[in-house]
């Protein structure tokens, strides 16, 4: 925290609105603070022009109803990952055999499997059938060189552990985009606390991204904040330094889902999860919170392959298939 930021509005109401009036005092977010300030000045204006009275009607939640649909589809080749060993995470299938996911999930142990859920039309109960396949390092294992991406690649086999289906029949994502427009809300999908797959819809919003990670923050903050700057303008006051000024929110899910893709409102893979960002909390010093989701750009995991797949001695074009199926 910045020692010297004593004003009253930083302190909070102690009933825990001090918890989101502080982001940027992490080292990691001062760079970027012009730009979510920029950002939040791009939603104030196009909330205007759009219409307070629709924004009020419909919270600006109204999709088309093809958005479930789409999204179904996408869960379908998103699956759970569980090593020999206990590890764990959430992985992407990217061509007809390559999973695409955190490194570190793997850093003890590549064998396992993966896991597939599959929805039964006519059951009324959550709990879903799991289709699963084992992991092959031995075919294909890329990891990235750069170990602050955390992401790899592991060939998946072609037929499920019983034998009764085929890896051709969970597909992979074709559809990817950069998507760098502040306000896009971003889509998560993911398996919280080894439960079954769960889907975090447009509760994040990319408000910043540098050369490699997105910064997406919760709906909170930008609200809250898209207002704070609409009044504070009115009063023509102004921030002056990225140190005078913190925020803080909790994220809408558990820091430690690794690998979770984000998708747009479109369903195209904008990024991978990569981590929340950890906030010390005031006055507390053992106690952290989570404030903001930070993901690998897809537009780094796909220039690094294209860059590396073709070196690779194992990687078997006709075998593995080509990356979003060439569509690149």
């Amino acid at each position: 925290m910045n020692q010297g930021n004593t004003t009253e509005a930083n302190q909070g109401t102690g009933n825990g609105q001090d918890d989101v009036d502080a982001i940027l005092s992490q080292h990691r977010f001062h760079k970027a603070h012009e730009g979510i300030i920029s950002a939040l000045w791009h939603l104030i204006k196009e909330r205007t022009s759009d219409g307070v009275e629709e924004e009020a009607l419909f919270n600006g939640e109204l999709q088309s109803s093809r958005f479930l649909y789409e999204g179904y589809k996408t869960s379908r080749f998103v699956g759970k990952i569980c090593l020999q060993d206990g590890g764990q995470g959430t992985g992407t299938m990217v061509s007809k055999r390559l999973l695409l996911t955190a490194l570190h999930v793997f850093k003890f142990c590549k064998k396992g499997e993966v896991r597939f859920e599959r929805i039964d039309p006519h059951s009324s109960v959550y709990q879903m059938k799991e289709v699963i396949f084992t992991l092959e390092p031995g075919t294909f294992f890329m990891p990235h060189p750069d170990s602050t991406l955390d992401i790899a690649l592991i060939a998946v086999s072609e037929k499920s552990l019983d034998g009764n289906s085929r890896l051709s029949d969970v597909g992979y994502c074709k559809r990817v985009i950069s998507s760098e427009r502040p306000g896009t809300r971003v889509n998560i999908i993911q398996y919280p606390l080894n439960s079954n797959q769960m889907v975090v819809l447009r509760q994040n919003q990319l408000l910043h991204s540098d050369e490699r990670f997105l910064k997406l923050f919760d709906n909170a903050f930008v609200e809250h904040h898209r207002y704070k700057l609409h009044r504070d303008a009115a009063k023509k006051r102004w921030f002056s330094s990225p140190e005078k000024k913190n925020f803080s929110l909790q994220c809408r899910h558990p820091g430690w889902i690794f690998g979770s893709p984000c998708f747009d409102d479109f369903w195209n893979l904008t990024g991978i999860h990569l981590r929340a960002v950890p906030f010390q909390v005031k006055k507390k010093p053992d106690a952290f919170k989570y404030i903001a989701n930070e993901g690998v750009k897809i537009d780094v995991v796909i220039e690094w392959a294209k860059n590396e797949l073709g070196k690779n001695a194992s990687y078997d074009r006709e075998e593995l298939g080509e990356l979003f199926g060439g569509n690149l």
